[in-house]
């Protein structure tokens, strides 16, 4: 495992309530889509990937949360930053947080800013597996080519037992199996573990070479 100097981690939607020392919870649901968002996923990857040492900091970018919108406003990556010290216990000089607009845009232009002159293999972004596609491609727009890791990842690294159970969470179908093995797939790679399981023959006969062309008369 090779470790970071800044991890940033992208803000999910959040809620208030009265019943965590941090007075949030990660939001079941996304709040302009109204779809599953597994915030508490992406919220239990970064706690992992403190804990496990991976960076030396762990930035949380992300916007002000629409739900308060007209009511006492609070940003999302100050709220995230509070239930990893208050809820999950880490310590707070390891966490910061950084205000951006409230979408994956506004967070890729506060990354750019802040790696500005950085080696690229000195940070990484890390997510929910099933955002570091779109993430990618708004990172790659901004002229970002740094290395994105699922959230998922970093909770089997530090734990591969919990792989089942976060099968469950992800609706325990096929597809979310798939999920699950790519992720482990990931954190096996960054342990230096990954093995490759299609074998591939080293024994298959070398293609033939083309035939020559005949000089022209």
């Amino acid at each position: 495992m090779q470790p970071v100097d800044i991890a940033f981690g992208l803000a999910f939607d959040i809620e208030r309530v009265p019943t965590t020392a941090s007075g949030f919870r990660p939001a079941q649901f996304d709040l302009g889509a109204a779809k599953d968002l597994f915030g508490d996923i992406r919220l239990e990857g970064f706690a992992s990937l403190i804990r496990l040492g991976f960076a030396q900091n762990l930035t949380v970018v992300g916007g002000d949360e629409g739900r308060y919108k007209n009511d006492n406003p609070v940003n999302r990556a100050d709220a995230i930053r509070l239930m990893l010290v208050k809820d999950h216990g880490l310590g707070e000089n390891m966490i910061s947080s950084f205000p951006s607009r409230s979408n994956t845009g506004g967070n890729v232009a506060i990354i750019k800013r802040l790696t500005e002159g950085a080696d690229a293999a000195s940070v990484c972004v890390v997510s929910n597996l099933y955002h570091l596609p779109r993430a990618a491609l708004d990172l790659s727009a901004a002229g970002l080519q740094v290395p994105l890791y699922p959230a998922e990842a970093f909770i089997l690294m530090e734990n591969p037992s919990r792989k089942n159970e976060l099968v469950e969470r992800l609706g325990d179908e096929s597809l979310a199996e798939r999920y699950m093995e790519e992720a482990q797939g990931v954190a096996d790679k960054l342990l230096g573990k990954y093995k490759p399981r299609t074998d591939i023959s080293t024994d298959l006969p070398l293609p033939l070479p083309l035939p020559s062309k005949s000089p022209v008369r």
